[in-house]
């Protein structure tokens, strides 16, 4: 792009890129077609995109892990969401480690493969964060009631033998 946040106009929507396979006699890039063609055929505009949600997903997960820092979010998830948050913005960094490496190395394969990888690893961290916030089920209510009172009762017996 250029060295430029955004890539020049007439590159991120040219009309190269909007004509169909059998080449019409117009190049009309207003046309649905040519949108279409353009978001996802032209280099330039593939690049763009993928810039934008990049940066995009980073501040998502930023964002997140710094609410889930606060302490009155501490006091209220539990810490299976704490430390998926944490893991998702630590992969989220790696994300965007990769990602400007493979730019910086003009994308050896090796590199771009593991910057694919993270990707994956990114959405199953995010995965994870939705699994961690979800609320239980009805069986896991009930374990983690016997849980709570087996280590009460565990502990009242502890006091009982110091006293």
């Amino acid at each position: 792009m250029g060295g430029r946040l955004a890539p020049p106009l007439n590159e991120l929507f040219s009309p190269h890129y909007a004509t169909p396979t059998p080449a019409p006699t117009t190049h009309d890039i207003s046309s649905s077609t040519g949108l279409w063609r353009n978001l996802f055929e032209n280099p330039t505009t593939v690049q763009f995109n993928h810039r934008v949600l990049a940066m995009t997903t980073y501040i998502a997960t930023a964002l997140l892990f710094v609410s889930s820092r606060r302490a009155a979010a501490r006091a209220v998830l539990p810490p299976s969401a704490l430390r998926s948050a944490t893991s998702l913005f630590a992969m989220a960094n790696v994300q965007v480690l990769l990602g400007i490496s493979t730019l910086l190395y003009l994308v050896p394969v090796p590199l771009a493969a593991a910057h694919q990888a993270g990707s994956v690893a990114l959405l199953t961290a995010a995965l994870h964060v939705v699994l961690a916030l979800r609320r239980p089920g009805a069986a896991a209510l009930a374990w983690r009631k016997a849980n709570l009172a087996r280590r009460v009762g565990a502990t009242t017996e502890k006091l009982k033998i110091n006293v």
